[in-house]
């Protein structure tokens, strides 16, 4: 049975969220010294700290996003402390 249209828009959205991508963490021993665990729908990722690893590009996503979180967070913060 062949795939419908929508079906194989899915199906390649799919293959690009599970492309590995690499992702290097920054390492400080302060902040930032231990392994990053992220969850992508119910799945635990464990990202070492350092060096470059290979994880599923929708990982790769989630920390940016987690990232971009925390630096808005700070800014706002900030600031409250200027007011």
């Amino acid at each position: 049975m062949a795939m419908t249209k929508k079906q194989k828009q899915e199906a390649e959205l799919e293959a690009f969220y599970n492309e590995s991508v690499p992702v290097m963490l920054v390492k400080d021993n302060w902040k930032h010294k231990d392994d990053l665990t992220v969850t992508v729908n119910g799945v635990n990722y464990q990202i070492k700290r350092g060096e470059s690893v290979m994880v599923p590009r929708k990982v790769a996503l989630a920390v940016e996003r987690a990232d971009k979180q925390a630096a808005a967070a700070e800014k706002y913060i900030d600031s409250l402390k200027e007011a």
